[in-house]
């Protein structure tokens, strides 16, 4: 049960993609992806920092930000390719595709972040390691290396990562 909204996470962007697919983009496509957000994606934001009342360990909290992140990495390089084919006739969808991006990039970066800040808490890893992890959690690619390195050393045990 606890596991619902994030799997609704990881389903959002591929589901919209798909909607995109069958429908065009559209004005009404483009319009479904701010109600995505606010059902799915921000709910998700604030459930991250939730789920540590709800029992879960910062090592569960890691597993499912590098999760979520890994399996975006199809869409993210679904839309660069898209930008590279339709090169000039995408330039009215930039800002919507930075927005579509970042906000996928901030949705998955919560669980990360949640995982860290108890992990600091709980002294595995320090404060300055800790500020630096969660800096590269909202950069793109960064986030990626960072929530991987985060897991692996966690599950290997290193007091410090």
């Amino acid at each position: 049960m606890k596991k619902i909204p994030m799997l609704w996470l990881l389903a959002a962007p591929y589901l919209y993609i798909i909607i995109c697919a069958l429908k065009g983009l559209t004005g009404a496509t483009l319009m479904l992806w701010p109600i995505l957000f606010a059902l799915i994606l921000l709910p998700n934001m604030v459930y991250a920092f939730l789920l540590p009342r709800r029992g879960y360990t910062e090592q569960q909290l890691l597993f499912w930000d590098m999760l979520i992140k890994l399996l975006y990495i199809p869409v993210y390089l679904l839309t660069f390719t898209l930008v590279l084919m339709l090169h000039i006739l995408i330039l009215p969808l930039i800002p919507f595709l930075f927005l579509f991006d970042y906000s996928l990039l901030l949705a998955s970066s919560m669980y990360g972040i949640s995982g860290i800040y108890r992990s600091c808490q709980h002294g595995r890893l320090s404060k300055k390691q800790g500020a630096i992890h969660i800096m590269l959690h909202f950069f793109f690619c960064f986030d990626v290396f960072s929530a991987i390195c985060c897991y692996v050393r966690y599950q290997k045990g290193q007091k410090a990562f």
